[in-house]
């Protein structure tokens, strides 16, 4: 269904509301509201979220969508692929692949951000109950 996503991340949400431009997200495993490009589908419908690791950014912990720790950042090149668990989070790592002297380093705490265009939201068999 979504293969030309490639390696994209993937985090199960419901749609909590739509304000004009946007659709805010509610991820199951932390809780927290990630903002995606607007979609037209209704509120409490269960969602996967689908962001490239190449569209995340590391910021401040505290910032972004959400908070997490660096497990492993490995140096490809003139990048960093870089391993985040989400607090809260015991699904898999988020994958982000940053350009290499700005990268986090493992064991630093970075919050995730995206920009909403950047943010695909497919719906799952799984709904509002």
């Amino acid at each position: 269904m979504a293969d030309f996503l490639g390696a994209a991340n993937f985090l199960p949400g419901r749609i909590e509301q739509h304000d004009g431009e946007h659709t805010l997200v509610r991820l199951d495993n932390s809780g927290d509201l990630i903002k995606a490009r607007h979609h037209d589908l209704a509120s409490g419908t269960r969602v996967k979220v689908a962001v490239q690791p190449g569209r995340l950014r590391a910021c401040a912990a505290g910032d972004g969508f959400c908070t997490g720790t660096v497990e492993n950042a490995t140096y490809v090149g003139t990048l960093v692929r870089a391993g985040v668990r989400i607090d809260g989070g015991d699904g898999p790592l988020l994958r982000l692949e940053v350009p290499a002297g700005r990268g986090p380093v493992a064991g630093e705490r970075v919050g995730i951000s995206a920009d909403p265009e950047d943010v695909n939201l497919f719906p799952t068999d799984e709904q509002a109950g």
